[in-house]
């Protein structure tokens, strides 16, 4: 007869690899090329180091943008997307001014892996380019002391056009789209009324035109368009997928299984 404490032991292992797995089994992610570690203390923990961006100055005014991630979980490009780069476009409407501060609703980041490792910060066009991996849109939510609700917020140094040293945003954002979603539809981050975003968005930002630029380009082709250079980060968490998990979990009840099947075989050996 199989003992009750041979049966806890086997229950107590099945569990054990099933938890295991989540820290384990779950490590590296590899989506389209990028890698990271979900394990990390860092995690997670997503910075463009210079991105850029054009002007705006009233409302209805759509902000636009790009750049490319610098940083993933602390690692480096050379890390987290080997023989590639994640790059980013962004788009985001001015929905209200009030005096140095700006709200933006609707809004969305587009992020691509591009094989040829292509992006020139000095070349929009090379931006936007390669594999789609992840669609970011905008998060409705609510900072403390701005009057609305909105997808991004921003406090301005000096004016809205000419944004100076010290300007930042802060702004909410959802995984909807791309390969990489599902490992970030964590919902983890307060967005100020009573929900939860995936992303919580963080800039820095000032006016600093490229030195060949004479005046501001209308074409979103030229550099000479983005007027704006700044760092951004963003904090979400990433998620395993279950089956990683349950595997281990199914290889630890086989090994209960085949306790229960040695042990009666032993039983009838004895009859």
């Amino acid at each position: 007869m199989l003992k009750k404490k041979s049966i806890g032991i086997a229950l107590a292992c099945a569990l054990a690899l099933g938890a295991w797995s989540g820290s384990t089994f779950a490590t590296p992610i590899n989506v389209g090329g990028v890698v990271w570690d979900p394990s990390s203390p860092l995690d997670l923990t997503v910075q463009a180091l210079n991105f850029r961006e054009s002007s705006v100055a009233s409302v209805g005014d759509v902000l636009t943008g790009y750049g490319v991630i610098g940083s993933f979980n602390g690692t480096n490009e050379a890390t987290f997307c080997p023989g590639c780069n994640l790059n980013f476009t962004f788009q985001y409407t001015v929905s209200s001014i009030i005096g140095n501060q700006v709200e933006f609703s609707p809004g969305a980041i587009s992020f691509f892996v591009d094989n040829t490792s292509s992006f020139n910060v000095l070349n929009p066009a090379t931006a936007g380019v390669g594999t789609p991996w992840l669609t970011l849109s905008g998060h409705t939510g609510s900072v403390l002391g701005f009057a609305g609700t909105a997808q991004l917020f921003s406090a301005i140094v000096g004016t809205v056009a000419n944004p100076l040293t010290g300007s930042n945003g802060i702004g909410f954002l959802d995984a909807t789209g791309g390969a990489a979603a599902s490992y970030f539809q964590t919902h983890t981050q307060a967005d100020g009324l009573g929900g939860f975003a995936d992303f919580t968005l963080n800039s820095e930002f000032l006016s600093s035109a490229v030195r060949t630029c004479t005046g501001i380009s209308p074409d979103p082709a030229n550099v000479c368009h983005y007027p704006i250079t700044g760092t951004a980060t963003l904090i979400g968490r990433s998620v395993v997928p279950e089956p990683n998990e349950m595997g281990l979990l199914g290889l630890g009840l086989a090994f209960l299984g085949l306790l229960v099947r040695r042990r009666g075989k032993e039983a009838d050996g004895r009859v």
